[in-house]
Protein backbone atom coordinates (compact mmCIF):
# COMPACT_ATOMS: atom_id res chain seq x y z
CA UNK A 1 0.00 0.00 0.00
CA UNK A 2 1.25 3.48 -0.82
CA UNK A 3 1.86 6.21 1.75
CA UNK A 4 0.00 8.74 -0.41
CA UNK A 5 -2.64 10.98 1.17
CA UNK A 6 -6.10 9.67 0.36
CA UNK A 7 -9.09 12.01 0.40
CA UNK A 8 -12.38 11.24 2.15
CA UNK A 9 -14.84 9.39 -0.08
CA UNK A 10 -18.06 10.97 -1.28
CA UNK A 11 -21.16 10.72 0.88
CA UNK A 12 -24.77 11.49 -0.13
CA UNK A 13 -25.44 15.21 0.10
CA UNK A 14 -21.76 16.23 -0.03
CA UNK A 15 -20.87 19.47 -1.78
CA UNK A 16 -18.86 19.19 -4.97
CA UNK A 17 -16.99 22.36 -5.86
CA UNK A 18 -16.28 23.10 -9.50
CA UNK A 19 -13.06 24.76 -10.66
CA UNK A 20 -12.02 26.05 -14.07
CA UNK A 21 -8.22 25.92 -13.91
CA UNK A 22 -7.68 25.76 -17.65
CA UNK A 23 -9.69 26.77 -20.72
CA UNK A 24 -12.87 28.80 -21.10
CA UNK A 25 -15.97 26.69 -21.75
CA UNK A 26 -19.52 26.57 -23.03
CA UNK A 27 -22.02 27.51 -20.30
CA UNK A 28 -24.83 25.29 -21.56
CA UNK A 29 -22.68 22.15 -21.37
CA UNK A 30 -21.47 23.26 -17.93
CA UNK A 31 -25.01 23.58 -16.56
CA UNK A 32 -25.98 20.17 -18.00
CA UNK A 33 -23.08 18.68 -16.06
CA UNK A 34 -24.10 20.52 -12.90
CA UNK A 35 -27.60 19.04 -13.19
CA UNK A 36 -26.12 15.54 -13.59
CA UNK A 37 -24.14 16.01 -10.35
CA UNK A 38 -27.21 17.28 -8.51
CA UNK A 39 -29.36 14.45 -9.85
CA UNK A 40 -26.82 12.03 -8.40
CA UNK A 41 -27.59 13.42 -4.93
CA UNK A 42 -24.86 16.01 -4.39
CA UNK A 43 -24.81 19.75 -3.85
CA UNK A 44 -22.70 21.92 -6.11
CA UNK A 45 -20.74 25.11 -5.57
CA UNK A 46 -18.93 27.34 -8.02
CA UNK A 47 -17.87 30.97 -8.00
CA UNK A 48 -19.67 33.45 -10.26
CA UNK A 49 -16.35 34.37 -11.88
CA UNK A 50 -15.87 30.81 -13.13
CA UNK A 51 -17.34 32.05 -16.43
CA UNK A 52 -14.55 34.62 -16.84
CA UNK A 53 -12.56 34.70 -20.05
CA UNK A 54 -9.04 35.85 -20.77
CA UNK A 55 -8.27 34.98 -24.41
CA UNK A 56 -8.68 31.15 -24.48
CA UNK A 57 -8.42 30.80 -20.68
CA UNK A 58 -11.11 30.78 -17.96
CA UNK A 59 -9.88 34.10 -16.61
CA UNK A 60 -6.43 35.19 -15.49
CA UNK A 61 -3.85 32.85 -14.00
CA UNK A 62 -4.39 34.54 -10.64
CA UNK A 63 -8.18 33.99 -10.76
CA UNK A 64 -7.87 30.34 -11.68
CA UNK A 65 -5.21 29.59 -9.04
CA UNK A 66 -7.10 31.48 -6.33
CA UNK A 67 -10.27 29.53 -7.17
CA UNK A 68 -8.50 26.21 -6.73
CA UNK A 69 -6.65 27.24 -3.56
CA UNK A 70 -9.89 28.49 -1.96
CA UNK A 71 -11.84 25.36 -2.90
CA UNK A 72 -9.25 23.21 -1.14
CA UNK A 73 -9.29 25.51 1.90
CA UNK A 74 -13.11 25.62 2.10
CA UNK A 75 -14.23 23.07 4.73
CA UNK A 76 -17.77 23.03 3.30
CA UNK A 77 -16.52 21.66 -0.04
CA UNK A 78 -15.97 17.89 -0.07
CA UNK A 79 -14.66 17.29 -3.60
CA UNK A 80 -13.47 19.28 -6.61
CA UNK A 81 -14.41 18.54 -10.22
CA UNK A 82 -12.90 20.44 -13.13
CA UNK A 83 -15.12 22.26 -15.61
CA UNK A 84 -12.96 21.77 -18.68
CA UNK A 85 -9.46 20.98 -19.91
CA UNK A 86 -8.26 22.74 -23.03
CA UNK A 87 -5.15 24.61 -21.93
CA UNK A 88 -3.94 26.64 -18.97
CA UNK A 89 -3.39 24.34 -15.98
CA UNK A 90 0.38 24.38 -16.36
CA UNK A 91 0.43 28.18 -16.08
CA UNK A 92 -0.99 28.21 -12.53
CA UNK A 93 1.26 25.57 -10.93
CA UNK A 94 3.65 28.09 -9.28
CA UNK A 95 0.61 29.90 -7.77
CA UNK A 96 -0.83 26.89 -5.95
CA UNK A 97 -0.59 26.50 -2.17
CA UNK A 98 0.75 22.97 -1.65
CA UNK A 99 0.66 23.24 2.16
CA UNK A 100 -3.06 24.13 2.19
CA UNK A 101 -3.83 21.34 -0.26
CA UNK A 102 -1.98 18.76 1.87
CA UNK A 103 -3.86 19.89 4.97
CA UNK A 104 -7.22 19.62 3.21
CA UNK A 105 -7.14 16.52 1.00
CA UNK A 106 -10.19 16.22 -1.24
CA UNK A 107 -11.28 14.21 -4.23
CA UNK A 108 -9.96 16.03 -7.29
CA UNK A 109 -11.13 14.89 -10.70
CA UNK A 110 -10.43 15.86 -14.31
CA UNK A 111 -8.28 14.84 -17.27
CA UNK A 112 -6.67 16.10 -20.49
CA UNK A 113 -4.98 19.45 -19.69
CA UNK A 114 -5.74 18.73 -16.01
CA UNK A 115 -2.85 16.23 -16.21
CA UNK A 116 -0.53 19.08 -15.19
CA UNK A 117 -2.47 19.37 -11.92
CA UNK A 118 -2.46 15.61 -11.34
CA UNK A 119 1.34 15.73 -11.70
CA UNK A 120 1.52 18.66 -9.26
CA UNK A 121 -0.65 16.97 -6.64
CA UNK A 122 1.28 13.70 -6.94
CA UNK A 123 4.72 15.35 -6.81
CA UNK A 124 4.19 18.32 -4.46
CA UNK A 125 1.36 17.07 -2.21
CA UNK A 126 1.54 13.25 -2.36
CA UNK A 127 -2.23 13.31 -2.94
CA UNK A 128 -4.30 10.62 -4.66
CA UNK A 129 -6.37 12.15 -7.48
CA UNK A 130 -8.79 10.86 -10.11
CA UNK A 131 -8.57 10.78 -13.91
CA UNK A 132 -12.21 11.24 -14.84
CA UNK A 133 -14.77 13.23 -16.80
CA UNK A 134 -15.03 16.99 -16.90
CA UNK A 135 -18.19 18.78 -15.78
CA UNK A 136 -18.86 20.00 -19.33
CA UNK A 137 -18.91 16.35 -20.44
CA UNK A 138 -20.94 14.80 -17.64
CA UNK A 139 -24.30 15.85 -19.04
CA UNK A 140 -23.63 14.05 -22.31
CA UNK A 141 -22.25 10.85 -20.80
CA UNK A 142 -24.11 7.57 -20.76
CA UNK A 143 -25.93 7.22 -17.43
CA UNK A 144 -24.20 3.95 -16.53
CA UNK A 145 -20.81 5.59 -17.08
CA UNK A 146 -21.62 8.58 -14.86
CA UNK A 147 -23.12 6.27 -12.21
CA UNK A 148 -19.82 4.37 -12.12
CA UNK A 149 -17.98 7.66 -11.43
CA UNK A 150 -20.05 8.55 -8.36
CA UNK A 151 -20.17 4.97 -7.09
CA UNK A 152 -16.39 4.60 -7.41
CA UNK A 153 -15.64 7.88 -5.64
CA UNK A 154 -17.73 6.71 -2.68
CA UNK A 155 -16.09 3.26 -2.46
CA UNK A 156 -13.77 2.89 0.52
CA UNK A 157 -12.56 -0.60 -0.44
CA UNK A 158 -10.12 -1.39 -3.25
CA UNK A 159 -11.93 -0.92 -6.55
CA UNK A 160 -10.73 -4.25 -7.92
CA UNK A 161 -10.66 -4.97 -11.65
CA UNK A 162 -11.58 -1.92 -13.71
CA UNK A 163 -14.19 -2.35 -16.47
CA UNK A 164 -12.19 -2.49 -19.68
CA UNK A 165 -14.03 -4.21 -22.56
CA UNK A 166 -11.98 -4.30 -25.72
CA UNK A 167 -8.59 -3.93 -24.01
CA UNK A 168 -5.74 -5.31 -26.13
CA UNK A 169 -2.49 -6.89 -24.95
CA UNK A 170 0.43 -5.52 -26.96
CA UNK A 171 3.07 -7.13 -24.77
CA UNK A 172 2.30 -9.80 -22.13
CA UNK A 173 3.57 -9.89 -18.58
CA UNK A 174 2.45 -9.13 -15.04
CA UNK A 175 3.44 -6.22 -12.84
CA UNK A 176 2.37 -3.96 -9.99
CA UNK A 177 3.05 -0.28 -9.46
CA UNK A 178 1.62 3.14 -8.73
CA UNK A 179 -0.60 4.61 -11.45
CA UNK A 180 0.63 7.85 -13.02
CA UNK A 181 0.12 9.74 -16.27
CA UNK A 182 -2.72 11.27 -18.26
CA UNK A 183 -2.50 13.33 -21.43
CA UNK A 184 0.70 12.34 -23.22
CA UNK A 185 1.49 15.85 -24.47
CA UNK A 186 0.71 17.59 -21.14
CA UNK A 187 2.62 15.00 -19.08
CA UNK A 188 5.65 15.39 -21.34
CA UNK A 189 5.36 19.18 -21.06
CA UNK A 190 6.22 18.99 -17.34
CA UNK A 191 9.57 17.24 -17.92
CA UNK A 192 12.46 19.29 -16.58
CA UNK A 193 10.19 21.37 -14.32
CA UNK A 194 9.73 21.08 -10.53
CA UNK A 195 6.37 19.42 -11.28
CA UNK A 196 7.73 16.51 -13.29
CA UNK A 197 5.93 13.41 -12.02
CA UNK A 198 8.19 10.55 -10.83
CA UNK A 199 7.88 7.33 -12.83
CA UNK A 200 10.14 4.90 -10.95
CA UNK A 201 7.93 2.00 -9.93
CA UNK A 202 4.99 3.45 -11.88
CA UNK A 203 2.45 1.95 -14.21
CA UNK A 204 2.11 4.70 -16.80
CA UNK A 205 -1.14 5.59 -18.53
CA UNK A 206 -1.31 7.85 -21.59
CA UNK A 207 -4.04 9.12 -23.90
CA UNK A 208 -4.21 12.08 -26.27
CA UNK A 209 -6.06 13.68 -29.13
CA UNK A 210 -5.19 15.61 -32.26
CA UNK A 211 -1.52 14.64 -32.46
CA UNK A 212 -0.12 13.47 -35.80
CA UNK A 213 1.83 10.19 -35.71
CA UNK A 214 5.22 11.90 -35.96
CA UNK A 215 4.26 14.10 -32.98
CA UNK A 216 3.23 11.02 -30.96
CA UNK A 217 6.61 9.52 -31.90
CA UNK A 218 8.39 12.67 -30.72
CA UNK A 219 6.57 12.61 -27.38
CA UNK A 220 7.31 8.95 -26.65
CA UNK A 221 10.91 9.45 -27.78
CA UNK A 222 11.16 12.39 -25.36
CA UNK A 223 9.92 10.20 -22.50
CA UNK A 224 12.40 7.49 -23.42
CA UNK A 225 15.36 9.89 -23.67
CA UNK A 226 14.37 11.48 -20.35
CA UNK A 227 14.65 8.07 -18.67
CA UNK A 228 10.96 7.87 -17.85
CA UNK A 229 10.71 4.22 -18.90
CA UNK A 230 13.87 3.05 -17.12
CA UNK A 231 12.18 1.96 -13.89
CA UNK A 232 8.53 1.94 -14.99
CA UNK A 233 6.49 -1.21 -14.32
CA UNK A 234 3.93 -1.06 -17.10
CA UNK A 235 2.37 1.02 -19.85
CA UNK A 236 -1.36 1.44 -20.54
CA UNK A 237 -2.66 3.23 -23.62
CA UNK A 238 -6.08 4.86 -23.51
CA UNK A 239 -7.86 6.30 -26.52
CA UNK A 240 -5.76 8.19 -29.04
CA UNK A 241 -7.93 10.37 -31.28
CA UNK A 242 -6.55 11.33 -34.71
CA UNK A 243 -6.19 14.99 -35.71
CA UNK A 244 -8.85 16.72 -37.77
CA UNK A 245 -8.35 16.05 -41.44
CA UNK A 246 -6.61 12.73 -40.83
CA UNK A 247 -7.44 10.75 -43.94
CA UNK A 248 -6.26 7.28 -43.01
CA UNK A 249 -9.11 6.23 -40.75
CA UNK A 250 -9.13 5.72 -36.99
CA UNK A 251 -7.97 2.10 -37.07
CA UNK A 252 -4.95 2.98 -39.20
CA UNK A 253 -4.10 5.84 -36.85
CA UNK A 254 -4.35 3.67 -33.74
CA UNK A 255 -2.26 0.93 -35.36
CA UNK A 256 0.43 3.51 -36.04
CA UNK A 257 0.31 4.72 -32.42
CA UNK A 258 0.72 1.15 -31.18
CA UNK A 259 3.69 0.63 -33.51
CA UNK A 260 5.32 3.82 -32.21
CA UNK A 261 4.79 2.81 -28.58
CA UNK A 262 6.20 -0.69 -29.00
CA UNK A 263 9.23 0.76 -30.76
CA UNK A 264 9.83 3.29 -27.96
CA UNK A 265 9.38 0.63 -25.26
CA UNK A 266 11.31 -2.14 -27.01
CA UNK A 267 14.20 -2.18 -24.51
CA UNK A 268 11.92 -2.22 -21.47
CA UNK A 269 10.30 -5.48 -20.53
CA UNK A 270 7.14 -4.27 -18.83
CA UNK A 271 3.65 -5.28 -20.05
CA UNK A 272 1.91 -2.96 -22.51
CA UNK A 273 -1.88 -2.74 -22.90
CA UNK A 274 -3.92 -0.73 -25.41
CA UNK A 275 -7.54 0.39 -25.84
CA UNK A 276 -8.05 1.04 -22.13
CA UNK A 277 -11.42 2.87 -21.95
CA UNK A 278 -10.19 6.33 -20.89
CA UNK A 279 -9.66 9.50 -22.87
CA UNK A 280 -11.64 11.89 -25.02
CA UNK A 281 -14.88 9.96 -25.55
CA UNK A 282 -18.24 9.70 -23.83
CA UNK A 283 -17.72 6.30 -22.17
CA UNK A 284 -14.40 7.17 -20.56
CA UNK A 285 -14.17 5.62 -17.10
CA UNK A 286 -12.88 7.16 -13.88
CA UNK A 287 -9.74 5.69 -12.26
CA UNK A 288 -7.29 6.79 -9.56
CA UNK A 289 -3.76 8.16 -9.87
CA UNK A 290 -1.24 7.68 -7.08
CA UNK A 291 -2.45 4.27 -5.83
CA UNK A 292 -1.17 0.77 -6.52
CA UNK A 293 -2.54 -1.27 -9.38
CA UNK A 294 -1.79 -4.64 -10.92
CA UNK A 295 -1.52 -5.14 -14.68
CA UNK A 296 -2.09 -8.63 -16.01
CA UNK A 297 -0.82 -8.85 -19.56
CA UNK A 298 -2.01 -12.43 -19.89
CA UNK A 299 -5.68 -11.71 -19.17
CA UNK A 300 -5.65 -8.05 -20.22
CA UNK A 301 -6.79 -6.57 -16.90
CA UNK A 302 -6.03 -3.56 -14.71
CA UNK A 303 -6.86 -4.02 -11.04
CA UNK A 304 -6.82 -1.40 -8.28
CA UNK A 305 -5.35 -3.20 -5.29
CA UNK A 306 -5.72 -0.67 -2.46
CA UNK A 307 -8.39 1.78 -1.27
CA UNK A 308 -8.44 5.14 -3.06
CA UNK A 309 -10.37 7.14 -0.44
CA UNK A 310 -10.80 7.05 3.32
Amino acid sequence: MTSAIKPPGLRPGDTIGVAAPAGAFEEEAFHRGIRRIQDAGYRTFFRPDIFSRSAYLAGTDERRADELNRLFADRTVNAIFCARGGYGSQRILPLLDAATIRRNPKIFMGYSDITALHNYFQKMCDLVTFHGPLVTELGAMAEDTSRFVFRALATREPWGELPSPGIEVLRPGKSEGVLAGGSLSVFTGTLGTPYDSPTAGAILFFEDRGEKPYAVDRLFSHLKLAGKFNEARGLILGHFIPPQGWGGGEETYRAEVKRIVLDAAEAFRFPVLAHFPAGHFTRSICFPLGVRAAVNGERGTVTITEPCVT
